[in-house]
C-alpha cells in the first residue's frame, strides 16, 4: 500500500472513531454544532499530505488527525457525563487545541432540566474591521434538536495593548443576566479576557 492509500486509511479510521463516539454518546441538540465541526477539522487535515516536505512533517500531520478524533471522542463522553450524571457542577468544555473556536457547557439534567450553552467562532469572512464575530447559543432543551433555540451574534474587538477585549452584545442578551454571565465564562474558558460592559455597569439593564 502506497503512502497516499495509507493516508486515506488513516482518515477513514479517524472518521470511524468519530462515528462510534457519536453512536455511543448521543448529545441531542449539540450534534448540530459538534458533528460539522469535527468533520471540517478532519477535512482540513486530509489535504495536508501534499504539503509534507519531511518525515517529521508527516509524523506531525498524522498525529494531528489521530488527536482530533481521539479528543472528539473524549469530549463527547465528557459532555454526555455532564448531562446524565450528578456530581461537581460541570464547567465549559473546549473543542480542539491551539486556538480553539468552539466551547460548550452542558449542565446536569439529573434533577432539573437546565439550559446548555454553545459559543463558537463564526467564519472569518463575516468579521468586520477590528472585530471578530462569534455566536452564542442557548439550548433550553439540549436533548431535543428540534426545539427552538436562542442565538446571538457577539462582536469581540481587538484588545488594546494586550489587555482585555471589549465585547459587544445586543441589549436582549445583556438583559438576560444569567446567560450574559455564561457568555463571559465561555470566553474565559477559551483563553480570552473579555471586557463585558454590563459586568462593570450592573444596573444597565434597568435603565431601558
Amino acid at each position: 500500500m502506497d503512502l497516499r492509500s495509507r493516508w486515506q486509511a488513516l482518515h477513514e479510521g479517524a472518521l470511524l472513531v468519530v462515528e462510534t463516539a457519536e453512536d455511543a454518546y448521543p448529545l441531542g441538540a449539540f450534534d448540530a454544532f459538534l458533528n460539522p465541526w469535527v468533520r471540517e477539522r478532519l477535512a482540513s487535515l486530509k489535504g495536508m499530505l501534499d504539503s509534507c516536505d519531511t518525515r517529521r512533517d508527516l509524523a506531525e500531520d498524522t498525529r494531528a488527525a489521530a488527536r482530533v478524533a481521539a479528543d472528539y471522542s473524549r469530549l463527547r463522553e465528557d459532555l454526555f457525563s455532564d448531562l446524565h450524571h450528578s456530581g461537581p457542577e460541570p464547567g465549559w468544555r473546549i473543542a480542539g487545541a491551539g486556538a480553539p473556536q468552539l466551547a460548550i457547557r452542558a449542565q446536569s439534567a439529573v434533577l432539573l432540566l437546565q439550559p446548555a450553552f454553545v459559543l463558537r467562532r463564526l467564519s472569518p469572512g463575516m468579521d468586520l474591521s477590528g472585530a471578530q464575530n462569534w455566536e452564542f447559543t442557548v439550548l433550553s432543551q439540549p436533548f431535543d434538536p428540534a426545539k427552538e433555540r436562542d442565538s446571538f451574534v457577539v462582536m469581540v474587538f481587538d484588545p488594546s495593548g494586550g489587555g482585555s477585549a471589549p465585547v459587544q452584545v445586543s441589549k436582549e442578551l445583556e438583559d438576560q443576566r444569567g446567560w450574559y454571565q455564561q457568555l463571559e465564562y465561555g470566553f474565559r474558558a477559551l483563553g480570552l479576557r473579555p471586557q463585558m460592559r454590563a459586568v462593570y455597569d450592573p444596573d444597565a439593564h434597568l435603565r431601558g
